[in-house]
């Protein structure tokens, strides 16, 4: 049935799916915690993420898809499952699925992927880059053959491409995004105070202070953690513009990849870019100061969309309708019969 239709954006941090004619059903951190013994889900999503860090023994918290990539196949399944039964409840019928994928995923990788969704109750699946998705989520037309530059920054990985009449011009991805902004702020305060946080932690500190550029107007706010060398409690203030200082060389690799970007696009594309702008997806497209940054260092007007952590997920549900126009670029669902799954 066509209204069982689902498109998934596996991310990294987070889980969304779209039912076709519904949009966004579901968002869930893409976390598990289960039991190290018998390797079975104990919990997964919002009640697993807040346990990281936090696990008692016998349990570990895990993220089965990393970087675009399987880590746990086993716990993939479960998880993927455990998220599909979510949203479609006790039916019958096996749903349709396009997925996200990191644009530099290989082939195996790929092949992974889609024997995990299969695996989890998908009758058929196709997976479409993630720059792709977020241009259509983003309300890009597929048939439009005018030039478009979508840079989606995830949890895991920054993807970006030059995108025309539905079909990937050029391709760029760095693993450098919101995961790699964490660990930074927890090394950052590490050797600067002697400060030792959890990643919780400092993606609380990224959320609420954290920053692209230097605010005009500084905000800080409290860490607490253990101090390095007594073992003891520790509280410290800190600045959002410390934060934007220790986040600098990641966001210049992403400003230096987008550059690079641009140098192998040809002329014509980069002319309908400098018309339309740069489309700027994914969570961290949130972070203060993200599209003034880029806009200052590429020369060009940065569009943010509406919700743009949901744009992947919103352009699988739209590759779902406009298939018959992405089938002429090589995109076509995979049965169990037609993917050697495990």
């Amino acid at each position: 049935m066509f209204g069982y239709d689902l498109g998934i954006d596996l991310g990294t941090s987070a889980i969304t799916i779209s039912v076709v004619g519904k949009g966004v059903v579901l968002e869930e951190p893409s976390y598990i915690a289960y039991d190290t013994q018998s390797e079975k889900i104990l919990y997964a999503g919002k009640r697993a993420y807040y346990l990281q860090g936090r696990e008692p023994n016998g349990i570990s918290v895990i993220q089965p898809i990393m970087n675009g990539a399987v880590s746990n196949y086993s716990l993939a399944c479960q998880m993927v499952r455990y998220f599909m039964n979510k949203v479609l409840k006790k039916t019958i019928f096996k749903p349709r699925v396009v997925a996200s994928v990191s644009s530099m995923s290989t082939d195996v990788e790929k092949r992974t992927l889609v024997s995990v969704l299969i695996a989890a109750g998908a009758r058929s699946v196709c997976l479409i880059e993630e720059p792709l998705c977020s241009a259509f989520g983003a309300g890009i037309d597929p048939i439009n053959p005018s030039g478009v530059f979508v840079i989606n920054i995830g949890a895991g990985t920054t993807d970006m491409a030059v995108i025309s009449q539905g079909s990937m011009s050029q391709i760029e991805t760095i693993k450098i995004a919101g995961d790699s902004f964490d660990e930074a702020i927890v090394r950052y305060l590490r050797e600067t105070y002697g400060l030792l946080v959890g990643i919780r932690t400092a993606e609380d500190i990224k959320i609420n202070i954290g920053c692209a550029r230097p605010r005009d107007t500084d905000v800080t706010m409290t860490a607490k953690g253990r101090n390095s060398t007594t073992g003891l409690p520790m509280t410290v203030e800190i600045s959002g513009n410390e934060i934007c200082e220790c986040l600098k060389p990641q966001l210049e690799s992403i400003t230096a990849a987008a550059k690079a970007l641009f140098e192998r696009t040809s002329p014509q594309l980069v002319a309908d870019i400098t018309n339309s702008g740069i489309i700027l997806t994914g969570g961290m497209s949130q972070l203060y100061g993200m599209d003034a940054l880029i806009s200052r260092e590429l020369a060009l007007d940065v569009i943010v969309p509406v919700n743009p952590n949901l744009c992947v997920s919103k352009g699988c549900e739209l590759a779902l309708k406009k298939m018959s126009i992405l089938d002429q670029y090589g995109y076509s669902f995979k049965t169990r019969e037609e993917v050697r799954t495990r």
